[in-house]
């Protein structure tokens, strides 16, 4: 490998063309490439791919930092982005390392990949990037976890229809729609998303689901979860007292 020349900035995303792996990884424009492999990246545009060419002619992955609005996040990689760049300023680039070196960085073996989608109410679907064995071994459950009521109600429908009709029917249908599930599951939650009115917005690794949601919560303060420990977005909360507020000004107004 030829030896690596540092310069004094980072890479940032400029025009993503459509189809490629950028596009696929949701990557935006204006996004940095902080660090690979948690190492603080200022070998330039060229060298950026060469490596990352390399990923895939090896078969490996690797950890790709992104700052985008303020916010750090990782993403795992196994192919060149594909993407036109520009390049940072020293004084951005300076700005970038000094709160990079405050970030905590984890092994690839520590992350999960998470996929998340979300609608214009800011309301965001999470998805672990990863087989749930539940959605093979009993589906019915699988779908009441994840909420899809109505795609439930169809299932138990059509055991019962096979049930009524011969018991071999129903273990047969049992058997493939467990598999079925399991094999697809991650493009079924996608569509069921989808048919709600999201769309895919994110992609990043986290080492849990609460970590992943509070990057999310960082990038977009307005977002709102299922299943979630955080607080409701502190923006709703504002907007809330401050209707409030304004509800108790009118009043004592007309009391006057």
């Amino acid at each position: 490998m030829a030896e690596q020349k540092e310069n004094n900035f980072l890479v940032k995303v400029d025009k993503i063309r459509k189809r490629s792996y950028a596009s696929l990884m949701l990557l935006k424009q204006d996004d940095v490439i902080v660090a690979v492999n948690n190492q603080f990246y200022t070998f330039g545009e060229k060298k950026l791919t060469e490596e990352l060419k390399d990923l895939k002619k090896n078969n490996e992955k690797a950890i790709l930092t992104i700052l985008r609005e303020e916010v750090f996040f990782d993403i795992i990689v196994n192919n060149s982005l594909g993407c036109k760049f520009l390049t940072t300023n020293i004084e951005e680039t300076e700005n970038i390392k000094k709160n990079f070196s405050k970030k905590e960085n984890y092994d690839i073996e520590d992350l999960n990949e998470y996929v998340a989608m979300r609608d214009i109410f800011r309301r965001y679907d999470v998805f672990d990037n990863s087989n749930s064995l539940s959605a093979g071994l009993f589906p019915p459950a699988w779908l009441a976890y994840n909420r899809k009521w109505w795609v439930l109600m169809l299932f138990v429908l059509m055991s019962f229809m096979l049930l009524s009709i011969n018991i071999f029917m129903f273990l047969l249908g049992w058997v493939l729609t467990s598999v079925y599930c399991y094999q697809a599951q991650l493009n079924l939650l996608y569509s069921f998303s989808m048919l709600e009115g999201k769309v895919f917005t994110l992609k990043l690794a986290c080492r849990s689901m609460e970590e992943a949601q509070k990057t999310i919560r960082s990038i977009d303060p307005k977002s709102k979860f299922l299943f979630s420990k955080l607080e409701n977005p502190k923006i709703e909360e504002d907007k809330e007292n401050k209707e409030n507020q304004n509800i108790v000004d009118e009043k004592k107004e007309a009391l006057v």
